[in-house]
């Protein structure tokens, strides 16, 4: 991903060798990824560039620093920043940016010639004095569609939210909710479709995949429409066959990883109670990666697994995958299975240590996004696409809200516009804004408040604070710091003591 552009000069000084705190070149720099490409695939519908946070930019003759702000001091006298308005991650500044920073605390000019100073009001770390920053949701460019390819799987996972049996899709209502999809995003001003192929296990029936894929291929070169494609799959019936062709398509796949050994055993499964972890991973390394297919990992945590989450993290981390951390959500299929639901200091204390497996082996490439369970770097309003820019097509060719109320639809055929039928279902996605226990929070535009069917389901309310709150409140500013250090191993920054040095 590429990086905000530095001068020449200030790389070279930031590629020095630091060799204590107080080291830290005089000249005043600050360096922040830009807004990072929405590819880690997850099974929820984290939104892409809808209802994404915009804050206004009102010009004033004085500047003070952002209310709200996150700080965290780094290692060799750096410090990490955090806008609730940033654009994207954190950004990081060394001692003397820092300083600069604070010159701002009583109100001062912007001085045009100093480029810092336009760093810091592109990451919204200064803010008009006497006013603050309006957020300004932003229709969307893509609409997410999941397409419920079957009910059928041969994992027997005791979280999963389908009810099995051999129902699938058939081709007729497969290639309609394609023409649907297409319709509505050309109707509601969309630039992109994104597909995802799921299930039940989708890889079940990989020709009804390829042949959805060649319908949405030809509308969206008849239409002008982008594609995106992932098929959801546990992993475990990827032919070598399936992998060559998800590459030639260029259809990305995700593949659910819930441990090591025993741990994704215990829950993910074969119907007979048999082991998985080794035909995945047989697959992974001996099939997918061979040809240069890189699945994006998703690891879903209950309160079983919550203490493997760190070695899940390494093995994903020596193969450079993707990786996505996820909780455990309660659902009408899994409600008996109370050792499943997820205890704060098992999540938490799993968590930690999952990070600390990533600063271990500190990847370059940006990983934010995947850290905290729907959790995302770039500002936002709302949690997921829900309401807005995300349908859910049964395999019977009903149209629903979430993958989650596949038995609960809004609509029994799909027919027109799509998105005013699922806006006008029983969840509401509304804005972090409106939901008490958020207003004031400094990470609301992040976490934007939580799953709103997880919510609703423990408390009974969709204008109220996520259940996870603390943990998401706990947990970010650690993902934070992890995102700090990266920015500081991609631009050359060492320094004793680092497990990267």
């Amino acid at each position: 991903m590429p990086h905000m552009q530095i001068p020449t000069l200030l790389v070279d000084m930031m590629k020095r060798s630091v060799e204590d705190d107080c080291a830290c070149p005089d000249h005043a720099f600050l360096f922040a990824a830009e807004p990072l490409p929405h590819t880690l695939e997850n099974d929820c519908a984290c939104p892409d560039t809808a209802y994404r946070a915009q804050p206004n930019l009102p010009t004033a003759p004085l500047y003070t620093p952002t209310a709200d702000t996150h700080h965290q001091p780094l290692p060799a006298n750096f410090h990490l920043l955090h806008s609730p308005f940033a654009p994207a991650g954190p950004a990081v500044l060394n001692h003397a940016g820092w300083q600069e920073w604070q010159t701002f605390q009583d109100g001062r000019p912007l001085d045009p010639t100093n480029p810092l100073h336009q760093q810091l009001l592109e990451q919204t770390l200064l803010q008009p004095l006497g006013g603050r920053y309006t957020p300004t949701s932003t229709q969307g460019e893509t609409l997410t569609a999941w397409l419920h390819i079957t009910n059928a799987c041969n994992l027997d996972c005791p979280y999963c939210y389908v009810r099995k049996s051999s129902a699938r899709m058939s081709e007729a209502t497969g290639l309609k909710a394609i023409r649907q999809i297409f319709y509505t995003a050309q109707q509601q001003g969309f630039k992109q479709v994104k597909l995802k192929y799921a299930g039940g296990e989708a890889t079940l029936h990989f020709r009804l995949v390829k042949k959805l894929h060649e319908e949405a291929q030809m509308l969206a070169q008849q239409t002008g429409i982008g594609l995106r494609e992932v098929v959801l799959s546990n992993g475990y019936h990827i032919r070598p066959a399936d992998a060559e062709w998800l590459k030639e398509a260029g259809v990305k796949l995700m593949v659910s990883l819930d441990g090591v050994g025993e741990l994704h055993d215990q829950q993910r499964p074969l119907k007979n109670g048999g082991s998985t972890f080794d035909q995945i991973q047989h697959t992974v390394d001996e099939v997918l990666l061979p040809l240069g297919l890189t699945p994006d990992i998703t690891i879903t945590l209950t309160r079983l697994n919550a203490h493997g989450a760190a070695e899940a993290v390494r093995w994903c981390l020596e193969r450079s995958l993707p990786i996505s951390l996820n909780f455990y959500r309660p659902n009408l299929q899994s409600a008996s299975r109370v050792e499943l639901e997820l205890e704060e200091q098992a999540i938490m204390a799993g968590m930690t240590a999952a990070y600390a497996a990533f600063e271990e082996q500190m990847p370059t490439r940006p990983f934010l996004n995947g850290l905290l369970d729907r959790v995302q770097a770039e500002a936002h309003t709302h949690t997921c696409g829900v309401q807005h820019s995300y349908l859910v097509i049964t395999h019977t060719g009903q149209l629903s809200q979430c993958q989650m109320h596949l038995g609960q639809p809004v609509q029994p055929h799909l027919e027109g516009n799509l998105i005013p039928l699922v806006a006008a279902g029983t969840i509401q996605n509304i804005s972090v804004d409106q939901k008490e226990g958020c207003r004031q929070c400094e990470f609301r535009y992040r976490c934007s408040g939580g799953c709103p069917l997880e919510t609703y389901r423990a408390t009974g309310r969709w204008d109220i604070n996520s259940p996870h709150c603390r943990i998401y409140k706990t947990l970010w500013p650690q993902a934070l710091r992890l995102e700090g250090l990266r920015l500081l191993k991609a631009h050359g920054i060492q320094f004793n003591g680092n497990a990267y040095n």
